[in-house]
């Protein structure tokens, strides 16, 4: 287990996670940051606590619909694409990465 510290909504937080789960933990993490930043950006009257659950609802609930990631508009997906695509460029041309 390694130590991994994930910072969603300007907060930190720290977790024990397997080695094989880093990737999935860190994608999950910025999928929460998204839905909880957009949710903050609606309405600053919102307690942290609020904003979480208002996060987890959508989340589970595209999940359960079966809409997780394929929402174009989420800007957390769109990261996580965004980087997996520079990481396959580079890794299929090493002079990129320079």
């Amino acid at each position: 287990m390694s130590k991994l510290t994930l910072t969603i909504l300007n907060r930190q937080y720290a977790y024990d996670v397997a080695p094989e789960d880093e990737q999935t933990l860190r994608a999950a993490a910025e999928l929460i940051n998204a839905r909880a930043k957009e949710i903050r950006g609606d309405s600053r009257l919102l307690t942290t606590e609020r904003i979480a659950v208002s996060a987890a609802l959508q989340i589970a609930f595209d999940s359960l619909r079966g809409n997780i990631g394929n929402i174009p508009a989420d800007p957390a997906t769109l990261t996580r694409v965004a980087t997996l695509r520079m990481k396959i460029d580079e890794a299929l041309d090493p002079a990129l990465g320079d």
